[in-house]
């Protein structure tokens, strides 16, 4: 039998293999203590105690064994008190769980549940083997009226050094029995009391429950405070009868206690009248005089529960709302422990930078919970060190608790605004990047919507054809930096986006460039070292280069796609405007579009064997890549059977039928073709029009007049038989040729058409054939503010002056 009671604790951690390491620290304990009468049972309910705090909340776990000559007591504790203990109602005969606290209270004399602010304790108190119940209460020699003060020194290990006469006499424990043996063992736990502190502090005073020598239980008021000399713990003890001879008001701190049901001291209304913003700050308020702080502060939780926000501040700067904690940073609830209360006892001994220049010295700040979650932090601060006792942060709880439904209000509302800020910008920035077809200003824009929005500088590096990244574009909030910051980007591994040694102080994220489940390169974010991307910005971050990738990637095919119809389109013209002798020769031509497809229309003018010149202008009807075949092959078959000697009216005669060989990918297409012999000032041209728009001949009086006439479009019907034309362009006349892309222009139902033309061509009499072509251009693209729809060709050919053969 142990002289006086046992004491025994261990905390485990919530994981499955603490409750097999709890069954062998309580099987190890009970041998040492000789008590293997009490093992098998003791185990046992361990096992369900533990488990079921593993499992139901999901916190470290405090294990206590406790043993007199009466009892066995079991402790368990874990840190999430909105977890309620389960239900006892016997499961079904098949259930494999669910029986724990059955097996609990079969086996128990007793047992209970206790709930603290940042706690929750279930113990069993279980009748050792034929012991006879213990005495009901200590009605001893000390109760005569002497009165009585135990003295106790307690090492800082918490082992008694020191126990007088008087202690003895209280409690019947001698002074041999109880040195050396931890002073906790003599506490019992017991609802409704204080436990005392366990390590040295500041001081301390209340009631709990002792147990005595003859193992009876007597409630005793005490008084803990520091040992100057030892640097532990002096207890004094009295009954608690006469807790009047210890009991004094300088060591406990008054309370102010509100009088309403609110302990802030709010009307019910007091919400709806002034809204969520203006209560929380008046609350915040409201806290500092009944914990007696100089200011106060209140913290809310973002969705993520990564960070804690400043939201109302009382005797601080109000430049401090706003401002962000980490979670487990001092002033905010704790990481691990979020549940439980934090003291910080002076501020000088710690590094807080938020609240450097604010003259504070101690801090204590509670959990602000609803429905079990932590949503933000209520702290207290006062300018003095252990400027808060432990009765004053079970007030602070309380006030926590109050306003826990308006902050988890508070915080929703800015969490809605944040996120629709969010997709806002997300919105925004999708518009501005699909907006681009060009790869360059596409990674740019990218540039400009990242910073500084989410980051300080960007980097877009693109992978090239063997899969190395190449550095694309640099972006930086200060423009002094770019060119550094690209020098240091420069050097790149795929595998480490960036040197490290040259980007120092940075915090770094890279970001891939995914579009069409290809990875296409990289984007890289810096922030200020301490700062990285995380929570929702992150995501943001994620969306922002998952559509800047599909839009670098469109942009990218695009380019690609213009190139090769640029270059498609350039092998359907001459590579340039040959100059016949005596003739001036103008051109334009556009495309219709962004240029992405080849045009329909086509021209052309080269020397045949004779001397003599062959000029075409045609138009296939569309665009695209049909439409260009059909232009390679009417331009190459009319250069070859010109070339070979035959007559214009026989070429297109055959160039007929080669384009109705092409059965279904064929398209019709008009045009004029002719040839050029120059005599004198005079040039004779012959000509066929299958079905184009006259040519125009322009005297230098302005007088305009139109040859030859349309005859059958090519490929439309077979064995067509065509008859060439002879005109002749005198010197001082000029011959302008169009496609239906000029007359056909139109704003509305109003058309440029032949009119618009002709009275065009009266005001460019006597001008070159250049100036004649391009004051055509700028007819046609001045007639309307829309986009060019259909391609545009211009041929003009004028006899220079004083031309002879």
């Amino acid at each position: 039998m142990p002289p006086c009671p046992m004491r025994a604790r261990r905390a485990f951690e919530a994981k499955a293999r603490s409750v097999a390491q709890a069954r062998q620290f309580t099987r190890t304990q009970l041998e040492e203590w000789d008590a293997r009468d009490l093992e098998d049972m003791a185990v046992l309910l361990v096992s369900e105690l533990v488990t079921n705090a593993v499992v139901h909340a999901g916190t470290p776990v405090r294990l206590e064994l406790g043993l007199d000559a009466h009892n066995l007591r079991i402790e368990v504790q874990d840190h999430h008190p909105g977890r309620s203990v389960p239900e006892t109602a016997p499961p079904s005969l098949d259930a494999e769980g669910g029986r724990g606290l059955m097996i609990t209270t079969a086996l128990a004399s007793t047992w209970g549940v206790e709930y603290e602010a940042g706690s929750k304790r279930v113990w069993v108190v279980c009748r050792r083997p034929g012991a006879v119940p213990a005495p009901a209460g200590g009605t001893t020699a000390r109760d005569t009226g002497t009165a009585h003060v135990g003295v106790v020194e307690v090492s800082p290990d918490g082992l008694v050094t020191s126990w007088n006469q008087d202690a003895a006499t209280l409690l019947g424990w001698s002074p041999p029995e109880m040195v050396g043996r931890p002073f906790q063992d003599l506490v019992v736990p017991t609802a409704g009391h204080e436990r005392p502190p366990e390590g040295p502090g500041e001081p301390w005073q209340g009631s709990y429950v002792v147990q005595q020598a003859d193992g009876s239980e007597v409630e005793v008021f005490a008084s803990h405070g520091p040992d100057p000399h030892g640097g532990g713990t002096v207890v004094l003890l009295v009954p608690e009868e006469r807790r009047a001879l210890l009991e004094h008001p300088a060591v406990v701190q008054p309370v102010i206690r509100p009088s309403s049901s609110d302990p802030l001291g709010l009307r019910d209304e007091a919400l709806l009248r002034l809204g969520v913003e203006d209560y929380l700050t008046l609350a915040v308020e409201r806290t500092r005089d009944p914990v007696g702080a100089d200011a106060a502060y209140l913290l809310l939780a973002h969705d993520f529960g990564e960070e804690y926000e400043v939201a109302a501040v009382s005797g601080l700067p109000e430049s401090l709302r706003g401002h962000r904690l980490d979670p487990g940073a001092l002033g905010a609830p704790d990481a691990r422990s979020p549940h439980l209360p934090q003291l910080v006892s002076d501020l000088e001994e710690v590094d807080v930078p938020w609240l450097v220049g604010t003259d504070l010295r101690s801090l204590a700040v509670v959990p602000v919970v609803v429905e079990g979650r932590v949503v933000g932090g209520l702290g207290a601060a006062s300018e003095s060190p252990d400027g808060f006792t432990h009765d004053q942060s079970v007030l602070l709880q309380r006030l926590a608790d109050s306003l826990a439904v308006a902050a988890d209000r508070a915080r929703l509302q800015a969490s809605e605004r944040e996120r629709r800020g969010w997709l806002s910008f997300i919105a925004e920035a999708g518009d501005l990047l699909a907006a681009s077809l060009d790869q360059h200003m596409t990674m740019a824009i990218t540039g400009q919507i990242v910073v500084p929005r989410l980051a300080t500088w960007c980097a877009v590096h693109l992978l090239d054809e063997r899969g190395a990244p190449v550095l694309e574009q640099v972006w930086h909030e200060d423009e002094d930096q770019v060119a550094p910051l690209r020098d240091a980007l420069g050097v790149v591994d795929d595998d480490d986006a960036v040197a490290e040694d040259a980007l120092t102080g940075e915090s770094i994220t890279r970001i891939d460039l995914i579009a069409r489940g290809r990875r296409i390169g990289f984007l890289t974010l810096g922030r200020p070292k301490g700062d990285p991307l995380r929570s929702e910005v992150y995501l943001v971050a994620e969306s922002i280069a998952r559509r800047a990738a599909l839009a670098i990637d469109n942009a990218r095919a695009h380019g690609d796609l213009r190139a090769v119809g640029q270059s498609l389109q350039q092998s359907l013209l001459p590579p340039s405007m040959p100059t016949p002798p005596g003739l001036d020769v103008g051109v334009v031509y556009e495309a219709a579009g962004e240029g992405t497809a080849a045009g329909g229309d086509f021209y052309d003018l080269f020397p045949l064997s004779d001397g003599s010149w062959c000029f075409v202008v045609g138009d296939v009807c569309g665009t695209g890549a049909e439409a260009a075949g059909v232009t390679g092959l009417a331009r190459h078959t009319i250069r070859a059977l010109a070339g070979a000697g035959f007559p214009v009216a026989a070429v297109l005669e055959r160039l007929n039928g080669a384009i109705l060989d092409e059965g279904t990918r064929t398209r019709f297409m008009t045009l004029v073709c002719g040839t050029l012999r120059i005599t004198g000032r005079r040039v004779q041209v012959s000509l066929v029009n299958a079905g184009h728009p006259p040519p125009f001949v322009v005297h230098d009086d302005g007088v305009v007049r139109r040859i030859g006439n349309p005859q059958s479009l090519l490929g439309v019907v077979d064995n067509v038989a065509f008859v060439a034309e002879d005109h002749v362009v005198e010197g001082g006349e000029t011959l302008v040729i169009v496609t239906d892309g000029v007359l056909e222009r139109r704003e509305g139902d109003r058309m440029l058409d032949d009119e618009g033309v002709t009275a065009d061509l009266e005001h460019a009499a006597g001008l070159p054939a250049q100036g004649v072509a391009e004051r055509l251009r700028r007819l046609v693209v001045e007639f309307t503010d829309g986009p060019q729809t259909d391609d545009m060709a211009i041929l003009v050919i004028r006899p220079e002056a004083g031309a002879s053969r």
